[in-house]
């Protein structure tokens, strides 16, 4: 059961993530996944805009990672 529930928070996260990073790399405003508070500009702060991003796939990579291993 807690694998199915897990799965499932996989299935909803990993496309909100997702969308989240294109978004902003589109607008240049990113929002680290997770933290409330983070939103970084492209002009005015790039090195932790970048953070972000990074942040950000580092989570969609894992996260794919952990849903590959739970549906295989």
């Amino acid at each position: 059961m807690a694998d199915a529930a897990f799965i499932a928070l996989l299935l909803v996260c990993i496309p909100l993530v997702g969308w989240s990073t294109l978004h902003g790399l589109l607008t240049g405003t990113m929002d680290a996944a997770g933290v409330p508070y983070a939103s970084y500009s492209r002009s005015k702060s790039p090195i932790l805009f970048w953070f972000a991003t990074t942040f950000n796939i580092f989570l969609l990579v894992v996260g794919s990672a952990f849903l590959l291993n739970g549906i295989v």
